[in-house]
């Protein structure tokens, strides 16, 4: 399975901090990439007639074909004489009496073509922002900037009302640290889905977006950890997307990054887990119902030394200036390159699902998104599929108009070409097969599993094959997985005479869609 490139998530985070105002300089340098990279994104995006929030909200596979699929329409020259020019510029501009207007004046003697005034004067303000050093104090948070996520290390349980076993998840902490609102939920693993699901759950609980997540180093957020340059895992990265604000992991081994939600997490001790200590779940939910109780009564209490709670500071300090929810919440996704196979579908995913593809794309790669409810198979930057997600396991999914016609036998491949292939070798491998396609389908969506039955007999003993067949017409079991592994187990505890065979008309139970149940 193939993903998308990781550059789509660059475009988003270039579209992201431009919107935020953020230098071309300063962009570069975060996302370890070119100024002129920068440059060109800017420019493909001014030049689109879709807003930035239009543009993040596509698909990774269009935005790809979009910003990808050709030459830009503008890259503006410019910005590479000037951007050489930019440190005399600064140097420049220390001297007395030396102004702008008069090294402009000087610019464009040498370079007609140049920048107006305003923008000759808007990249060196740029220019001399981005390389000014830092004096952020530490720990001084601004409100609305940053949401710190952490997993606490102690566990809570519940007891399984099925199995009567006690059953252990993971703690879930975010916190505003402007205000110290918290949010507090337990989920069964540390995995990305879990994870990003309750990141989701987090920013819905605070009714907005802050500008960086900044989670620990977890496995589910951080791909390979580093102190410079962390590689965020593709999921933290399409979440932030989504959201349009930035990920920044807290540094490895520097506790200050990280300092408040670790406070945060002694606290939940105190004020979650001790009034817990004598409860008994039954369940997931009926954990978080509990703790969701215990959270709001801490963010609404008093802060020692101060007349307000943390719900308090955070309406009124902190809540106007975070960024509006999207309409629809995120949702996770996972993508692949596959080829359309002969019955014009792709299947993917543990529970091997086909879905249908139009038949003019048979033997084309397409690329596949799909989440925990839809899956988009698109084609040359162009979406040419849309289905329901599916977890019927090896069930097919379908649109009529995508299967080649039923007048033409496409590629020679028909309901009738394989029960003629069968009927040579047996009939009860005939039987089998007519079996198939009659469940009122589709014949095509049989095509892949027929083709299965025909391999699976050329490359069987033929005696063997025959008694696999004949053992599952007699029990009224005609799936490809049952005829296999009869044939892996050589058929041992049923009639070991090949020869003995009970004519197929005698068996009962060999037609319709019931005999594949």
């Amino acid at each position: 399975m193939a993903t998308q490139p990781i550059s789509m998530n660059i475009i988003k985070q270039v579209l992201i901090r431009l919107s935020q105002k953020e230098s071309i300089r300063s962009i570069a340098a975060s996302l370890h990439i070119g100024k002129n990279t920068v440059s060109r994104y800017k420019s493909l995006s001014e030049a689109d007639p879709l807003s930035v929030r239009e543009l993040i909200s596509l698909d990774d596979t269009v935005l790809n074909h979009r910003f990808n699929g050709g030459n830009p329409s503008y890259c503006d020259a410019r910005m590479e004489v000037l951007k050489d020019l930019l440190p005399y510029i600064e140097k420049e501009l220390k001297k007395p009496h030396v102004t702008s207007l008069l090294l402009w004046e000087e610019y464009r003697k040498d370079h007609p073509d140049g920048y107006g005034l305003s923008q000759f004067r808007h990249h060196i303000a740029q220019h001399i922002k981005a390389v000014e050093p830092s004096t952020l104090l530490k720990d001084l948070y601004q409100p609305g900037q940053k949401m710190l996520i952490d997993f606490a290390g102690d566990r809570l349980s519940y007891i399984d009302m099925e199995t009567g076993s006690e059953v252990f998840v993971q703690t879930y902490v975010a916190i505003l640290p402007f205000s110290g609102l918290t949010f507090i939920t337990c989920v069964r693993s540390q995995g990305i889905e879990q994870f990003l699901d309750a990141t989701v759950r987090a920013l819905s609980f605070f009714g907005g977006v802050p500008g960086i997540l900044v989670p620990d180093n977890l496995k589910s957020a951080v791909k390979k950890t580093d102190r410079y340059e962390p590689d965020l895992s593709e999921g933290m990265n399409d979440l932030a997307n989504h959201y349009m604000c930035v990920a920044l992991p807290a540094r490895v081994r520097k506790p200050k990054d990280k300092a408040l939600v670790e406070d945060a997490v002694n606290k939940v001790y105190r004020h979650i887990y001790a009034p817990l200590r004598n409860r008994v779940f039954h369940s997931l939910e009926e954990l978080n119902e509990a703790i969701a109780e215990l959270v709001d009564r801490y963010n609404s209490k008093r802060l020692t030394g101060r007349d307000f709670s943390r719900m308090e500071c955070f309406l009124a300090s902190e809540k106007p200036l975070l960024s509006p929810l999207p309409v629809s919440p995120f949702e996770f996704r996972r993508r692949a390159s596959l080829k359309v196979a002969p019955n014009s579908f792709v299947t993917f995913g543990s529970d091997r699902v086909s879905y249908s593809v139009p038949h003019s794309l048979i033997g084309q790669q397409v690329d596949v998104t799909f989440t925990a409810t839809q899956v988009r198979i698109y084609h040359a930057g162009q979406c040419v599929a849309t289905h329901v997600r599916s977890y019927v396991r090896g069930g097919y999914v379908y649109v009529n108009d995508h299967l080649p016609p039923r007048s033409r036998e496409y590629r020679a491949y028909s309901a009738a070409y394989f029960i003629a292939k069968a009927e040579k070798v047996s009939p009860e491998f005939k039987a089998i097969i007519e079996a198939l396609f009659d469940d009122g389908q589709p014949e095509e969506v049989h095509f892949r599993t027929a083709q299965g039955f025909l391999s699976l007999q050329k490359t069987s003993d033929p005696a063997l094959f025959r008694q696999a067949c004949d053992v599952a017409v007699s029990n009224g079991s005609l799936r490809y997985r049952f005829v296999k592994t009869l044939i892996d187990n050589g058929c041992q505890g049923f009639r070991q005479n090949p020869d003995d065979l009970t004519p197929p008309s005698a068996h009962s139970n060999i037609r319709g869609k019931s005999a594949f149940a």
